[in-house]
């Protein structure tokens, strides 16, 4: 909480003490941030910050598109539950029915704000429930320090308890970062070295509002929506196609106020965020909660997290896959020793292990018919459990 200094005089005596503030929570959503890109050399500021707080370096994203993800990082729900295995642009909008994070704190008299810098990150999916003041951009994105700067001016007015969410789609392509940048990360004129530059620009942007948000107190929570695939598979740079670890193994760094320092190495997810956050602010959880995690307590080492599914499925980068593109055709399973499986209906399984023990407790119901996902789940001869 955010220290307040308050003295009293009486006579020649001065006595003074320290209460806390309003509570705040900052969450800041890197778009196609790699896990393996926040070394003290890309990320100075979120490296630096990670050094005060807790690094996850198992911590996953349940599905490779911006939409789904942040639906899942706010309900605490896999797209499963949510029926969101596609971005808004593809028909996806988060129900009602489905409480989010916002709307929590909200109810408990926070104010929530929500600064986006592209369009499936912004309300049209239904990622906005509960935020009081929404900016997103009407189509593509817009820059990092647009976005950043209204973030750092609606936060640099609040006097009582809030909720911050700031999304920047840096690194996400066509990768322009500015020149300074790119030479600070050792130049070059290759996508990986421009994808290094532009990490570079979206960590310097977000420095001071990293930076205001600490002096007030707040638990300060930085993970991305997804990763990325660069050269390690045969249908290269993208992320809405694959199952890979370097698509679904996202960064994430806390730190606040009564936060541990250290590493964590048992699996996460952005399903445990919204718990782990509500947790921290002594509020009422989620009814997601009994599935989720608080992060501040510790680590589970039995946790088998059902991890993914992959988006615009495609032959070309996963064996396999329906032809048709299907999204959501991949299910991903990571277990707690770390092992990789994917379980696809019709194509049986594969893995280090045998699924079959572990999976009952995800298998989760079908959206209901009449829902995009829903029909085109059954038209491939998905069936409800």
């Amino acid at each position: 909480m955010r220290p307040l200094l308050i003295c009293l005089s009486l006579g020649q005596l001065t006595a003074c003490s320290t209460e806390p503030g309003p509570p705040g929570v900052l969450i800041i959503t890197l778009d196609t941030w790699r896990a393996d890109h926040l070394s003290a050399e890309l990320a100075p500021n979120l490296h630096k910050l990670a050094t005060t707080g807790l690094q996850f370096h198992n911590a996953w994203t349940p599905i490779g598109l911006t939409t789904p993800a942040h639906a899942s990082l706010f309900t605490g729900l896999l797209p499963p539950q949510h029926g969101l295995r596609g971005n808004n642009h593809h028909g996806y909008h988060l129900a009602e029915t489905h409480q989010t994070l916002a709307e929590q704190v909200k109810a408990q008299g926070w104010a929530t704000a929500a600064f986006v810098s592209s369009y499936p990150a912004g309300p049209e999916g239904g990622l906005h429930q509960g935020f009081e003041t929404s900016s997103a951009p009407d189509s593509g994105e817009r820059p990092t320090a647009e976005t950043v700067g209204l973030a750092q001016a609606w936060l640099g007015a609040q006097t009582g308890p809030w909720l911050l969410w700031a999304h920047v789609n840096d690194p996400h392509g066509p990768y322009a970062p500015d020149a300074a940048d790119l030479a600070a990360v050792g130049g070059g004129d290759d996508d990986k070295a421009r994808y290094r530059g532009e990490v570079h620009q979206a960590d310097r942007l977000l420095g001071p509002l990293i930076t205001e948000a600490q002096a007030r107190g707040a638990l300060i929570v930085i993970t991305a929506d997804h990763g990325e695939v660069h050269s390690e598979e045969r249908c290269g740079w993208q992320h809405e196609r694959s199952s890979s670890p370097v698509v679904l193994r996202v960064p994430l760094v806390i730190a606040g106020p009564g936060v541990p320092q250290g590493r964590r190495d048992g699996l996460v997810g952005l399903t445990d965020i919204a718990h782990t956050a509500l947790t921290w602010a002594k509020l009422p959880p989620l009814p997601s909660a009994a599935q989720s995690l608080d992060l501040l307590a510790g680590e589970d080492p039995s946790r088998a997290l059902w991890a993914a599914e992959s988006g615009l499925c495609d032959p070309e980068c996963t064996p396999g896959c329906n032809p048709t593109g299907f999204l959501g055709k991949d299910r991903v399973v990571y277990g707690a020793q770390g092992g990789l499986y994917v379980v696809r209906p019709g194509f049986g399984e594969y893995g280090e292990r045998d699924l079959a023990p572990g999976l009952e407790s995800y298998d989760l119901p079908l959206p209901p018919p009449g829902s995009p996902d829903g029909d085109q789940a059954r038209a491939l001869g998905y069936q409800d459990p």
